[in-house]
């Protein structure tokens, strides 16, 4: 009985569905907006609704937008609604546009109205004003535009007290050139899936050095004010101010999926809940870090080194003869910015002469600190014979934890120079008359029976092969002219210096990949992967490697004219990459091959095409 009441149920609908008379009334459209107070960088979801009877190919609004407000997508949905009232149907169909609108300022903003016109007629939406307010620099948590669900003010309340990404400085004062760790968690009470970064500070004022990058989350239990999260450490930086003053770090972004419970309804209005991804996007809050100048006072030969340093020299050998080379290693060790370590003062000895060093640099990273050691490889020539010393080196640094100049010094160095080897002098040697008249009998004839010249061909000059090496060496001087110029071009062209660099640097980060797939290093073969996918394009598009992005590569990408399938292929090899270092998922050898394969293929075309 049940089965065939089911039959007539559907036979019914369908027979409404059908039949329904197809005949066009009046089209409304309207158009509203989740949240009309936003901050700076908040994204808007604005929704232009389209209802009629009989509707079919729903045109797309145009939604003139103001200057502050910026369209950054756009999705669409559709639905359809049956009404029976005194044996009367009408059936009405609804598309809905939904318009991801960023704000980029302050002010108060006037979106739209919305147009559409539909079989000659315009409608009109209602305009719609929203308060954009300066950025509170607190962290934000909000849903990526869904088509099918919205947050009210109770819920968007909560996904923020569950769900947030913090920035954690280890202090808030620090000096020019002095280390300051920065630490991004995630903190949540959700199950997250497909997590990656949507915005990567490019740290701009600072030189950076990475400490920590989380190839997978690894969530721990928190206590937060007396609420228990599951957080996990994002990324850590050491970060080395170059100006004074207020610095505010830009801010990270990262985008992941949360399960929500949804309403589904059946086509008799039974509803029951389900659950599905909501894309989310979290965001740390702002950042300002109070960078103090030096102090005067500073040293003479003080060079900007900040941190805590000794100087240590040896040479080899010590026992030499005068003019024979000394190799002279003097090593800077301890913590701080080496990069930032000029060169220590050397010795003043008249009796050594200096040749300019060969550097190196060897970093370590010890319980969150930047540290290791630089070393200033030197020949050095003792003049000089008897018993002599290679006086101190000094390095003149900023200590931030006393606050004050310190002047790092080696010890000396003996050395017991012998007497060169001096040149044997030839002494003259007089001749007489008798002996002149032997020398030439002392001449030994190579042909003695020779007794005339032949000709032995043409002149010298009258050879081709001797006018063509009087080209080489004006081929020579254009050849140096064009070197001079590229070198110059180098030096000065920072793009053109990128993009000759690329290919070579992006061979290198893939043999790195190539040998981390080897090892099975899955997450370090997948992050490697995705920097050297990252590092080609920003070099061949002069952008910072810093922050790009799969969907900054993309817009740049089709500005410079990359065809699309390529384009596809870059955001299908961030994705993967993404979904491997993020995701719990295994991959195979043969996934990590064929993924390897795909970014070489992928580079050398990008490298035609721009």
């Amino acid at each position: 009985m049940a089965k065939r009441m089911t039959y007539w149920a559907c036979f019914f609908v369908a027979f409404c569905l059908f039949s329904a008379p197809v005949g066009a009334e009046d089209l409304t459209l309207q158009a509203s907006v989740d949240q009309t107070r936003v901050e700076v960088g908040d994204v808007v979801q604005l929704t232009v609704s389209i209802s009629s009877e009989g509707l079919r190919d729903a045109p797309v609004p145009d939604v003139p937008l103001p200057g502050g407000v910026e369209m950054i997508g756009r999705t669409s949905s559709s639905s359809t609604s049956i009404q029976i009232i005194n044996g009367a149907m009408t059936r009405t169909k609804t598309v809905s546009y939904i318009f991801s609108l960023k704000t980029t300022r302050e002010g108060s903003f006037v979106i739209g109205p919305a147009r559409v016109t539909y079989r000659g007629n315009r409608y009109d939406s209602s305009p719609i004003r929203i308060e954009v307010t300066k950025a509170s620099g607190k962290s934000r948590t909000r849903p990526t535009p869904s088509a099918q669900q919205h947050f009210n003010p109770s819920e968007l309340r909560q996904l923020e007290e569950n769900l947030f990404v913090e920035a954690i400085p280890d202090k808030q004062s620090v000096y020019v050139g002095e280390q300051v760790t920065v630490s991004y968690k995630i903190f949540t009470r959700y199950n997250l899936n497909n997590v990656h970064y949507g915005q990567v500070p490019t740290f701009t004022g600072f030189w950076v050095e990475s400490i920590f990058e989380a190839q997978r989350l690894d969530l721990k239990r928190e206590n937060v004010e007396g609420r228990v999260f599951n957080a996990a450490l994002l990324k850590r930086v050491a970060l080395f101010p170059t100006t004074s003053g207020k610095q505010s770090l830009e801010q990270l972004e990262v985008i992941c999926e949360i399960p929500r419970r949804g309403r589904t309804r059946s086509l008799f209005d039974f509803g029951f809940d389900s659950f599905h991804n909501q894309q989310v996007t979290v965001r740390a809050g702002a950042l300002e870090l109070d960078v103090k100048s030096l102090p005067l006072g500073a040293p003479q030969g003080f060079g900007g080194a900040v941190g805590q340093f000794q100087v240590s020299a040896e040479a080899i050998p010590t026992t030499v003869k005068a003019g024979d080379p000394i190799a002279v290693k003097v090593t800077v060790s301890g913590t701080g910015n080496l990069n930032g370590v000029n060169e220590p003062i050397r010795p003043k000895a008249s009796y050594l002469k200096f040749y300019d060093p060969k550097t190196s640099v060897e970093t370590r990273k010890e319980a969150g600190k930047l540290g290791g050691h630089k070393v200033f490889e030197y020949v050095v020539i003792p003049e000089r014979a008897g018993s002599v010393q290679i006086p101190p080196f000094q390095l003149a640094y900023f200590d931030p934890i006393g606050e004050r100049y310190r002047t790092a010094i080696s010890q000396p160095i003996a050395l017991t120079v012998q007497p060169g080897v001096q040149a044997t002098q030839s002494v003259p040697m007089p001749r007489g008359r008798g002996e002149v008249r032997l020398l030439g009998e002392d001449i030994r004839y190579i042909k003695p029976d020779q007794t005339e010249l032949v000709d032995q061909g043409q002149m010298l000059y009258q050879e081709t092969w001797f006018w063509g090496m009087q080209v080489i060496p004006v081929l020579g001087f254009f050849g140096a002219l064009f070197y001079n110029r590229h070198r110059v071009r180098l030096e000065g062209d920072v793009a053109y210096a990128r993009r000759r660099r690329s290919r070579s640097e992006a061979r290198r980060r893939l043999g790195e990949a190539e040998r981390l797939m080897k090892a099975g290093e899955q997450g370090a073969f997948h992050a490697e992967v995705y920097r050297s996918l990252t590092v080609f394009l920003a070099d061949r598009l002069n952008q910072q490697a810093a922050g790009f992005t799969a969907d900054s590569a993309e817009n740049l990408l089709v500005e410079a004219g990359v065809s699309e399938g390529a384009i596809a292929e870059v955001r299908a090899v961030f994705q993967t990459c993404d979904l491997a270092r993020f995701a719990s998922t295994e991959v195979s050898a043969e996934g990590m091959k064929a993924l390897f394969a795909r970014a070489e293929r992928l580079i050398e075309e990008l490298g035609r095409q721009i």
